[in-house]
């Protein structure tokens, strides 16, 4: 009996800890999320068009320097991605060559066509 109370405690003690790095994880990404849609703010969003992955233009914003979130109630079919930038409103055609140099944004790349990319526009344009 004791030598199967041992492993059982253990499992319990992970998954308590797993519960709580996903809680707080959580936590983090709604505060990250709301602090850039504060209306106070000075954002762009832009509608992710059908055949473009939204978690890669997440990343390669989030590497150029942007703060990028997805909005918290995108449309049916495309997500939007809120765009902020720290200090001050981003540059729009700065922002525009950057969504326009994305690689990998296919979301099926092998499995399907290029992504027709037309020029970037934002959803207040």
């Amino acid at each position: 009996m004791g030598a199967l109370l041992v492993p059982v405690v253990i499992f319990v003690v992970l998954v308590v800890v797993v519960a709580v790095a996903v809680k707080r994880f959580g936590s983090r990404q709604i505060e990250h999320s709301d602090a850039l849609q504060d209306p106070a703010r000075e954002t762009l969003r832009y509608e992710v068009p059908p055949g473009q992955d939204p978690a890669a233009v997440l990343i390669g914003l989030r590497e150029a320097g942007y703060d990028a979130s997805t909005d918290a109630e995108p449309g049916p079919s495309s997500p939007v991605v809120v765009i902020g930038r720290t200090g001050g409103a981003p540059d729009r055609e700065a922002l525009r060559r950057t969504l326009a140099d994305l690689d990998g944004t296919n979301v099926n790349p092998d499995e399907s066509e290029t992504v027709e990319r037309a020029r970037v526009r934002f959803t207040d344009e």
